[in-house]
């Protein structure tokens, strides 16, 4: 009996302790189940912000090609037809820069009849300003499309704008070209620092003042003046005058003189470009040292704008390219040659003219160095 007892109690107790451990493992099992369901739901929910988080980036990155896409589109329709054209009259000016010089090395930039500024004939002067202004109206007109377009989708076509903003800035840059950075200047016999009047003089100076009083760049507002002068239509339809236009635009007249030629149109484009006019007036390198750097600047600049044309030359190829210190047409840029011609005599006593012909070519490099190292600093890719 008290066996029966005991097994019962035994029995109890082993069905109690299985009920514990099946409740355990049913809790358990709960628990594990409850925890398994809120990592899967967690993991769904992190999923489903991936995806959203990617289709986002997706969406944006497919928003920013198609805003390139569209933006290029534009800016290479707008910007590569007067790409090409700058790189034209680019060429143009530097060639005429060059004549220059050869007009000088062979005397005829000298005093008297043959003179080709100062002769009977207009063509050499108006050839002169429309060659030198050309390629600073493609720049303007380039310039006045960038409030539509992106320039900085387009690397080579961004430093090509920059470059010839340089060389429509070297215009202005008198009292910057001979300042410090640059090789001194001598203006005259005395130490006479360079200090044009703020009112041009009626009458032409002498060759000795000229170096130091006669203005020798032009005013920003003036070379916009200047640059409007070359420019025919209107809004987008608006571009340079070939020179047979302005030729024409001119109906004949002297740029050179004022006495009323050419009608009410020639004289407007007279008007605009005066300032221009005096500063090519009776020009000669020896009595415009300053303006001669300018022009030897602006050559660099143009240089450099043929050099990255297709974008296929690497910056400082194009930089090098633009040099005139070891390059192979230095030459072509010499105005003195024999110097039995071309220099004048009246400065020689106080002129080192072979010094400031080095100098003006030195001046030119470091202008258009400074250039390329300005547009890197300022637009260096990113990434």
């Amino acid at each position: 009996m008290a066996g029966d007892v005991q097994s019962a109690w035994v029995a109890a107790a082993a069905s109690l302790a299985v009920s514990f451990v099946s409740l355990g493992a049913a809790i358990w099992t709960t628990r594990r189940a409850e925890r398994a369901r809120l990592e899967q739901a967690a993991t769904a929910a992190e999923l489903a912000r991936l995806k959203a988080s990617l289709g986002e980036q997706a969406d944006a990155a497919k928003a920013k090609r198609d805003y390139e896409y569209e933006a290029r589109k534009r800016l290479y329709a707008e910007l590569y037809p007067l790409s090409y054209q700058l790189l034209e009259a680019a060429l143009g000016a530097q060639n005429r820069i060059r004549n220059l010089a050869l007009a000088t090395r062979g005397g005829f930039l000298a005093a008297g009849p043959d003179n080709w500024l100062t002769g009977g004939d207009p063509y050499y002067f108006t050839a002169v300003v429309h060659a030198l202004i050309a390629p600073l109206a493609v720049y303007e007109l380039m310039t006045r499309k960038l409030t539509l377009l992106d320039l900085t989708l387009d690397r080579d076509l961004h430093r090509q704008h920059y470059i010839a903003r340089m060389a429509y800035q070297a215009l202005r840059s008198d009292f910057d070209l001979i300042d410090a950075r640059y090789p001194p200047l001598v203006f005259g016999p005395d130490n006479q620092a360079y200090a044009p009047p703020e009112t041009r003089p009626t009458a032409l100076p002498g060759e000795r003042e000229q170096r130091r009083i006669w203005r020798q760049g032009l005013y920003s507002g003036q070379i916009s003046q200047a640059v409007d002068a070359l420019l025919t239509g209107d809004g987008t339809a608006a571009r340079v005058m070939t020179y047979a236009e302005f030729a024409k635009a001119l109906g004949g007249a002297d740029l050179r003189a004022d006495d009323g030629s050419g009608g009410a149109g020639a004289g407007a484009i007279r008007t605009a470009l005066r300032p221009m006019i005096d500063l090519f007036r009776d020009f000669h390198p020896a009595r415009r040292p300053v303006t001669w750097r300018i022009l030897l600047a602006q050559a660099a600049c143009y240089r450099a704008i043929a050099a990255a044309q297709g974008g296929q030359a690497a910056p400082e190829q194009v930089a090098l390219a633009a040099r005139f210190e070891g390059a192979s047409d230095r030459a072509a840029f010499d105005w003195i040659g024999d110097g039995r011609r071309s220099v004048p005599p009246a400065l020689t006593a106080w002129v080192d003219f072979g010094a400031e012909q080095a100098s003006a070519l030195a001046t030119a490099d470091r202008y258009i160095e400074t250039a390329f190292r300005d547009f890197g600093t300022r637009y260096a890719p990113l990434g």
